[in-house]
This record gives C-alpha cells, structure tokens and sequence, in this order.
C-alpha cells in the first residue's frame, strides 16, 4: 500500500484498538463519531473498562466495582458508567467553587458532596493537593480536605449503625472505622485495611506452603510466628499509651507496627480467618488474647474428638509471644484479681465485635487524657502553650471525636445497664462533648448530627434543643452573611481581617477573622472575663480571631501584637486559615480574606 493511501481507517482493527487504549476519552468520543468502522471500536467495553480503572481510583460501595471487574466484559454497561463518574467528578468540582464563592449554603453544598461518597474522592484529592501557587489554595485545599472528612465520617458512622443494628460486620472493618475518622488524605481506609490482612495472608501461605496440612494448634502457633517475624510485637511499656496503637490502619500501614494487645489480636483473628483457622477475641480484663478453636468433631492436633468430650481450644497472646498461654494460668490470674471461680468462663468466651469497638473508644479516651495531662504537665508555668495537633498523627480531637460517636451508637445496651433510662443517661453525657466539636470543628457535620443523633433524643429536652439548634445551623446557613461594612462607627477598629497577631499576655498565634466596635458578648461573659477591668473597657474593638490551637477567640484590641509584615505564618495557622482565607499574601504580610461577602472592606 503506497503511503499517500495509508489512513487510520485503513489500519487494521487489531491495531486500531491497540492504539485507542492510548487515547484520551474526549478523543475516543470524537473517533466514534468519524465512521461506523471507528464507533464500532472506540465504544469497545474494553476501552471504557480500562478508561474506567485509570481514571478513577475510588468507587461508591453502590457500583459493587470489583464484581465489576471481575465478571464478564459485556455486562456492563461500561461508557455509561465512565460517563456517570465523569458527571460525579463535575458536580464535586460545580458545588466545591460555589463554597468558595460564598460562605451561604456552605453545609448544604459540603452536604450534595458528601451524597455522591466515594465517588467524590477522587476529585477532592486532587483539589487537596492543587499547587501552592493557586490563586485560592488555602481554601481550596481547607474544604476539599473537610468535605473528605465528611465522607468519610459517614462511611465509618454506618458500619457502626450497621453493627448496633445486629448485622454482621467484621471486627477488622468495625475497628477500621476509627481510622476513617482521622484518615485525611493518608491511605489506609477500610479497603485498604482489607488489603493489608490479604497480603498478609497471601505472604503467610507462600512462607508456609504445607499450612493446610498442619493441625490447628501448629497452624495457631505458626501465625503467630509469622507476625512476629513481620514486626507485629505489641509494644513497649514506655509507648504503650500511645494514640497510635488504637488505630489498625495505622499499625498495618506503619514499619514499626506498634499496637495494644485488642488490636495485635484483631490483626491475629482476622489473617487467620483468611486461612481458615477459626481465631476469636476473648474479652480479658485488662487484656485481650485470641482463643483458636479447631474444626468441629477434631482436636487441636488434628485427631478425632471424643464426642463426650469437652471441645478444645487454644490461647494465643500475639501482643508478647508466639507461643500458647495456659487456660490455668489465665484462671489463676482471674482469681487473684478476686474473681469467683463461677464467672471465669465470663472473661474466657469469645469478646463480640460490638465489645470490642466500645472497648477500643475507652482505650482511646484513656490515650487522649494522658496526651493532655502530659501537656498541662509539661506548660504548667508557661503562659504560652504551642500547638502540637500538625505534629501528631492520629489527630488528637478527630480520635476523641469518633469515640464520641461509637459510644453513642454502641454503647452501652440493654444487656450492659438493664434500662432505656440508663442508656439515655450515658448518651446524655456524651451529646454535649460531641455537640461542641462539631460547632467549633466542623459545622458541615449538622447533617450527620440531624440523621444518626436526633432520633436518640425524640421526645426529649435534649432533643428539642438539639432539633431548634440544627434548624437554626440550616436556616443560618441557606442565607448570606450579614454584613459588616466599615463606616464613620468603625473608625476606631485599628485592625482588619486578615491580620496575625500575637496575644500581648498569652503570645498565642492568631488571625483576625471578624470584628465588633465594641464587646458584643453577654453579661455574663464580660464579668466572667474581667472585660471591664481591661484599660480599654468593653468599648475598645473586640475581635473575632482564629488561633493555632484550633480554638475560635473574641479578643479585645488591647491585647493584640500585629506580627512584623516579614513574619511567616506557623503551618498549624497556614493549614486551618483556609476557613476563611484564599492564601497568605506574603508582600503583605497579611492573609487574603474569603469572606469579603461578609466584611467587603477588609
């Protein structure tokens, strides 16, 4: 064939598809509409199957992706499905740059987000990590990166609701919620989890290739073994609080893989179940073993069971070693707590999932009290206190907040306190802590507050409250913010939005978010705080300001020390600025406001 006849319609199909493989979906559509030939192969399901697994990474659970992929070419619909992500991808982008147009419907557009789930992912991690010279990065990246938290707060909020509902949930995946509270942009979310445990298995196989032929009790022990070789040894004395070790994904994903015994155990359970060893948590006080427990009508070697005899079954403590741990050692440690003998089996049984989760949250409390008792500790005669939450991963209050939420859900039950009243009491010491996180941290949160907290509280007080305090967040959040111009009465506001300062007494980090000409507060607070002790009174300027330590203050003009117009913000201040600032003007010195809908002159 002479060159000048050579044509892409010429090539042969074979080739032709090989070469659309390469190609973008834009040019896919517009090949598919040069000629019959050229439709035929660029709507391929091959072609759209694969623009499918490169384009996107993260799926709603409601595509059942991997049976997708996993089952025949033809039954599914393949560009139409490309062609709904695309849409999902679009509508995430739409609503995202109307929250950074104006603060009004905020919490309802972070809200449409967060309906599309997992589908959204994608296209918010790439707003998280746009480059630092985008015009609006700080806030960009601020509310991609929370409308990610939402997601995936509601992921981990319904495999709880899943479980108190009695549905069966794994206790790796009803662990891993607690993750998904703190995950960010991390990997290590509940898929990823579920990876881990794979590989792990998978590798416990190939170093193993005769564990099937084993018997329990040398399957039981070579696990254990196993995961000890991999690094999984609990942890020592000196980390043993530590707010990391609470969290599986955390110690799957990590090199050291330092975990409490509940979480080595759970780790234990769940490869062993992927290799058919029947592994089960038992509820220890003050520590948690793994019970293994061979086929039905066998012993743990392999033998045929008497069937008057008791079934057997084994302890395991992979948090200290490889080896098994005597039933009579566990029983006399049982009676030297004061134990009675006849409730033994009690703390010997297998733990439930549901146990096991609230059990996790009590961990986490105790590790998030340390932390902060360590700190008051270590700043006692300092009246400055620097923030630490940037450094620390998990996120101190993300942590306590998921607790917050598991306890809610969870705990306790009927069995546990043996009244409704009861239980109501517990939820109402919990709903004010959690109540005051999500006003101060995340306010787009009132949605999951209204669909999973109200109906505990029906009929009520605290109900009611909460019911007028949600409709107000919505009907506050459905209309534009109030102005606040400068005139002839604000003259005397010496600073602007925008501005970071230092407090002149507690040379705290912060940034000036809103102001009054004078103390707006109640009574109440103005005497409480000494405001008119101060040599300026309650008529100075009082600002609205946003601190380092996460925390929101009203600070009187008196004591701010604006920061010299070199001064370069800490990254705890740069990361929680995007609430209400486009970027940091280094020229000026000054952090460039988002809300000029509500204060146009600053």
């Amino acid at each position: 064939m002479a060159a000048k006849d050579l044509s892409l319609t010429s090539l042969p199909t074979e080739l032709l598809q090989a070469i659309f493989e390469y190609l973008p979906p834009e040019a896919l559509v517009t090949c598919s509409g040069v000629s019959r030939r050229l439709r035929a192969i660029a709507t391929l399901p091959a072609l759209w199957r694969s623009q499918c697994q490169s384009r996107f990474k993260f799926w709603h659970t409601r595509h059942h992706i991997s049976a997708k992929l996993g089952g025949p070419l033809t039954d599914t619909d393949w560009q139409s499905l490309f062609k709904e992500r695309i849409a999902a991808d679009r509508t995430t982008s739409g609503l995202l740059e109307e929250i950074l147009a104006s603060q009004k419907r905020q919490i309802a557009n972070v809200a449409e987000i967060a309906a599309l789930g997992y589908d959204a992912k994608d296209a918010l991690l790439r707003e998280c990590s746009v480059p630092n010279d985008t015009e609006d990065v700080l806030a960009r990246r601020f509310y991609a990166n929370a409308t990610l938290d939402r997601i995936h707060r509601e992921v981990a909020i319904n495999v709880w609701k899943d479980l108190a509902k009695g549905t069966a949930v794994k206790l790796e995946r009803a662990l891993a919620a607690y993750d998904m509270f703190t995950l960010g942009t991390n990997a290590g979310d509940i898929d990823d989890i579920t990876r881990f445990l794979d590989d792990l298995a998978r590798s416990l196989r190939l170093e193993n290739p005769t564990l099937g032929s084993l018997s329990t009790r040398e399957q039981a022990l070579t696990l254990a073994s196993f995961l000890r070789s991999r690094n999984y040894r609990g942890v020592s004395e000196e980390s043993y609080t530590a707010l990391r070790n609470n969290f599986i994904g955390i110690v799957l994903s990590s090199e050291d893989h330092e975990s409490l015994p509940l979480i080595s155990v759970a780790i234990y359970c769940a490869v062993a179940e992927r290799v058919g060893l029947d592994a089960r948590p038992c509820g220890y006080p003050f520590h948690v073993y793994g019970i293994v427990h061979p086929p039905k009508g066998q012993t743990l070697d392999g033998k045929l069971a008497s069937t008057t005899a008791t079934p057997e079954h084994l302890y395991i403590d992979p948090f200290r070693s490889d080896l098994a741990v005597p039933e009579e050692s566990l029983r006399t440690m049982l009676r030297q707590m004061g134990i009675h003998s006849s409730d033994h089996n009690n703390f010997l049984g297998d733990a439930s999932t549901r146990g096991l989760v609230l059990r996790t949250a009590r961990n986490i409390m105790n590790s998030v009290q340390t932390i902060r008792q360590t700190e008051e500790q270590l700043w006692a005669n300092s009246s400055f206190r620097p923030p630490s939450w940037l450094s620390a991963f998990p996120d101190m209050d993300d942590a306590f907040y998921a607790t917050l939420w598991s306890m809610l859900i969870l705990g306790p039950g009927l069995e546990e306190d043996g009244s409704v009243a009861s239980i109501t009491t517990r939820r109402r010491q919990y709903l004010p802590y959690l109540c005051d996180h999500f006003q101060q941290h995340s306010p787009w949160d009132v949605t999951l507050i209204e669909e999973h907290i109200m109906p505990m509280f029906y009929n009520l007080p605290e109900g009611r409250r909460l019911l007028h305090h949600i409709n107000s967040i919505h009907a506050a959040d459905a209309k534009p913010k109030p102005v606040s111009a400068r005139s002839e009465m604000t003259k005397k506001l010496t600073y602007k939005v925008g501005q970071v300062f230092h407090h002149r007494r507690y040379l705290y980090e912060g940034v000036i978010t809103g102001w009054d000409s004078s103390c707006a507060a109640g009574e109440e607070w103005i005497r409480h705080m000494g405001v008119d002790h101060l040599s300026g009174g309650r008529d100075q300027g009082f600002y609205h300001v946003l601190v380092a330590d996460k925390s929101m203050r009203y600070v009187a003009k008196e004591n701010i020390e604006p920061v010299l117009s070199t001064y370069e913000p800490s990254q705890s201040m740069m990361k929680l600025a995007g609430r209400y600032f486009k970027r940091w003007d280094s020229n000026q010195g000054v952090f460039v406001s988002n809300i000029r809908d509500e204060y146009p002159d600053d």
